[in-house]
């Protein structure tokens, strides 16, 4: 193996004294004492480091304080309960909603050609109907969207409110 250029390896310590081992023999020649005891006064550490003894040292103990006692309380079937009526407590009861207004026939005639022209559009698709019978589907739906839309607004301009908030006041 190459050193690299400047780069002095320092010289091994050797108890035969060579210095010229390759660390595949230094390698073997370790392998082979690894079993081999440690005399005394051949140790390559300081005395500092030395562990004397290797029984395990007592620790205190943490003090554990037990959990408080919890009382078990029955299981209790939630659709079995009912909260208490608090007499304190005001309720808004909305009054009844008025009836309906009842639907003009020019609204009633528009959703039956809605409904008429999307049948006759599904009907001429599958092929029960003529070819015309799609044309005059959407001719009808078209007819009827018209009529609703124009039908949405205000029929009566008199009954057109000034206030600009309809009515919301806090």
């Amino acid at each position: 193996m190459a050193e690299p250029e400047g780069v002095e390896r320092p010289e091994q310590s050797d108890p035969e004294g060579r210095t010229d081992r390759t660390d595949d023999e230094l390698f073997a020649e370790l392998v082979a004492g690894f079993d081999e005891p440690v005399a005394e006064g051949d140790r390559s550490w300081p005395e500092a480091e030395d562990v004397a003894d290797l029984r395990p040292q007592a620790r205190p103990r943490p003090v554990i304080n037990p959990l408080p006692m919890v009382r078990a309380v029955p299981p209790v079937d939630p659709r079995a309960w009912t909260p208490e009526e608090d007499p304190d407590d005001e309720h808004y009861t909305p009054p009844e909603p008025p009836p309906l207004p009842q639907t003009q026939a020019a609204t009633k005639l528009a959703l039956l050609a809605l409904v008429v022209g999307l049948v006759m559009i599904v009907l001429g698709e599958i092929g029960e109907l003529p070819g015309m019978a799609t044309f005059l589907g959407v001719c009808a739906v078209a007819g009827a969207v018209a009529a609703l839309v124009v039908r949405m607004r205000n029929p009566d301009p008199e009954e057109e409110d000034d206030d600009p908030n309809h009515g919301a006041v806090v």
